[in-house]
């Protein structure tokens, strides 16, 4: 895991990452890593640079690698918004064959559609354990494979192909099904448990699943947010996704958030990923204390129906539940809006106004909180290390404001020349 953190005002954007990262040495015993950078400038001017967090690599890539990659290939080309270059971004990796060669890729479909096949059986096993029970009749436990299999076909079929996925993919491997017709009914032969399983169904609603839900079918996910100035813009902003993997050729990713700072729009802090901290400082609750007061209250909500039935009025099971739910609906916007106002909005404020060297602070502060709060409450410390804070402005572009590195530069003065040289 890990802890980052974005603060925008007019000035500018902060950018604040820990070093935490967590690895596997492939026997399943988590190995835990403080040296991860985090930030990483992707425009040769300065102006954008991108944040990750969740998993480090993108299909066994790391995101370091592809980000200076993406640099590089960038040069001196700019876009007029932050927007255009995530968008940028997502292009470069959908289609590079240098970082995701078609070989992988292919391997990765068939990684993909075994674990697809594992889902399904399990949703299907669930819905009908009559499927896959070698006591019942076949024929009845064919019609209930039947049954469940068009019914989730439907099901996936209703919700359509999950953007930014396309349909000629699916089209063309669903056009061309026998090799996944074979490799279905090996699966299926191999265990009398699934004797009753249709292979050609089963290798349909595979590659079904793959683009339909796809997010389904990937064990880890890494976050990114590209943050910075685009050439018509001046304030800043940022977009934040998941990015899940490739989906055959294709990237899946979603985008989960957004902000600009305008001439109307207030300043913002932006939490990213171990947020507890973060989120008690903006918010005044964190997610435990939210979830707590969310339970109380309904507690609180059927005791007074107790003692109402309990002093001789009688209320309906149904109108009961319709007035515990609009009020506890009603008490959980209430005071989540007058917290609201009590903290964020003073917080808001402040930040207006706040210089850079105060949101660089603010920045490494709050994430040294969530440092502290992670290494006495938790044994596996995912957040921790050196914090990494950078600013950027528009006139001045990226600045590193505290940054760790793996070497001295006073010893590597050929590396200062040759950085030198690549930006004159």
């Amino acid at each position: 895991m890990t802890s980052e953190v974005l603060i925008l005002n007019k000035r500018a954007v902060v950018i604040g990452a820990d070093s935490a990262v967590t690895t596997s040495g492939g026997d399943d015993h988590p190995r835990y890593s403080k040296t991860a950078n985090k930030i990483f400038e992707i425009s040769r001017m300065g102006t954008v640079a991108a944040a990750i967090y969740g998993s480090a690599s993108l299909d066994h890539v790391p995101w370091e690698i592809a980000l200076k990659l993406f640099r590089k290939q960038l040069e001196a080309n700019t876009f007029d918004r932050v927007q255009d270059y995530a968008t940028a971004l997502t292009l470069f990796l959908s289609a590079n064959d240098v970082l995701f060669p078609a070989a992988l890729r292919e391997a990765e479909i068939a990684d993909q559609f075994n674990t697809a096949l594992a889902e399904i059986m399990k949703h299907i096993s669930k819905q009908a354990p009559a499927v896959t029970d070698v006591a019942s009749i076949l024929q009845d436990r064919k019609a209930a494979w039947d049954l469940q299999a068009k019914a989730l076909e439907a099901t996936l079929d209703r919700r359509g192909i999950t953007a930014p996925l396309t349909s000629p993919p699916l089209d063309a491997i669903l056009a061309n099904l026998q090799p996944w017709i074979d490799i279905a009914q090996q699966q299926v032969s191999a265990d009398p448990k699934l004797e009753a399983v249709d292979p050609i169904q089963l290798a349909v609603l595979g590659h079904k699943l793959r683009y339909m839900l796809p997010e389904m079918i990937f064990s880890s996910t890494s976050g990114i947010a590209v943050t910075g100035y685009g050439e018509t813009q001046i304030f800043p902003a940022y977009c934040r996704y998941d990015v899940f993997g490739h989906i055959g050729h294709e990237l899946f990713y979603k985008e989960v958030g957004a902000y600009e700072v305008t001439h109307v729009n207030h300043a913002m802090i932006q939490p990213m990923a171990q947020s507890s901290m973060i989120d008690m400082f903006t918010d005044g609750f964190g997610q435990s204390l939210e979830k707590i007061i969310s339970e109380k209250s309904r507690d609180v909500i059927d005791d007074v129906f107790q003692k109402i039935e309990a002093s001789g009025i009688a209320i309906s099971s149904n109108l009961k539940q319709s007035i515990s739910a609009a009020c506890h609906d009603a008490f959980t916007i209430e005071w989540k809006k007058a917290n609201w106002s009590e903290n964020y909005v003073p917080l808001v404020s402040v930040l207006q106004s706040l210089s850079v060297g105060e949101m660089a602070h603010l920045a490494e502060s709050l994430l040294g909180l969530q440092s502290l709060k992670e290494r006495v409450t938790s044994a596996s410390e995912t957040v921790g290390g050196p914090i990494d804070v950078a600013a950027i402005s528009k006139d001045e572009g990226l600045v590193w404001i505290k940054r760790k590195h793996y070497f001295d530069t006073d010893l590597n003065l050929r590396f200062t020349a040759r950085l030198n040289k690549s930006y004159d």
